[in-house]
This record gives C-alpha cells, sequence and structure tokens, in this order.
C-alpha cells in the first residue's frame, strides 16, 4: 500500500483511495479536497458549493500541520511525499492550477511524468531551476 505524507510534518494524507488535502481558491474559497492517489487519474471531489474555475490557482496545505504545500522552487506546483510498497520515499509534485494536468514522480534513480500537460516538462531536471 502506497502512503502519501506531509513533507513536513509527516502526517498521512491519505485514505480510501484519495489523497486529502485543504485548499484556498484565489476567491478565498476555502475547503477540503480528495484527489484519487493513483498518479495521472486527475479525478478528484470537493464540496459542490466550492466554485474554482480552471486556469486558477488553489493553494494547498497539510490538513494536520496547515503548512502550505507550495513546491519552493515553482510557485504553482505543490510538493508532497510518496512511501511506496517497498518503503521508497519518492518526491510527488503536481500543479496547483486548476485543469493544469501535470505530475511528476521523483526519486533519486528516475523521473516519470504523469498528464497530458507534463511533456513542455522535457529536461529532466527542471524541477531543480530557479
Amino acid at each position: 500500500m502506497n502512503q502519501y505524507n506531509c513533507p513536513y510534518c509527516s502526517s498521512y494524507l491519505n485514505a480510501k483511495g484519495y489523497i486529502v488535502l485543504s485548499f484556498k481558491s484565489d476567491n478565498d474559497t476555502c475547503g477540503i479536497i480528495l484527489m484519487s492517489e493513483e498518479l495521472g487519474d486527475y479525478t478528484i471531489y470537493f464540496n459542490p458549493e466550492v466554485s474554482i474555475k480552471k486556469g486558477e490557482k488553489t493553494h494547498f496545505y497539510c490538513p494536520c500541520c496547515s503548512k502550505s504545500l507550495e513546491f519552493e522552487h515553482d510557485k504553482n506546483m505543490v510538493r508532497i511525499f510518496k512511501i511506496d510498497e517497498k518503503g521508497e520515499v519518492h518526491t510527488v509534485i503536481f500543479s496547483a492550477i486548476y485543469g493544469d494536468q501535470k505530475t511528476f514522480l521523483l526519486s533519486e534513480e528516475r523521473q516519470l511524468s504523469f498528464g497530458e500537460h507534463a511533456m513542455k516538462f522535457l529536461d529532466p531536471k527542471w524541477y531543480l531551476k530557479q
């Protein structure tokens, strides 16, 4: 079983096949979002009263420690950790822009890309550039 964790407090972020995060949209709507833990599956659920428009940036937070999960090298991306069935730790980086389907799984030996918008990042070290 895969585990997803906060990079700050190491809290578990997944349950029943979903990653659970707190969010705040640019229009000040706040809530909880459920995202598929299957990388490349962009199924999400949030309260139907929430209004997020395609292309809008969403700010993600750990639901336990409330720290921002914004990726330091690209403010439009989010960073969490994944521990796979073998106990290997990976970094997961995904877009904070609603509708922008790009996700990256990074480990010491490889980088995997998911989503139709990920192809514009062809440089394998894009995530290290400032």
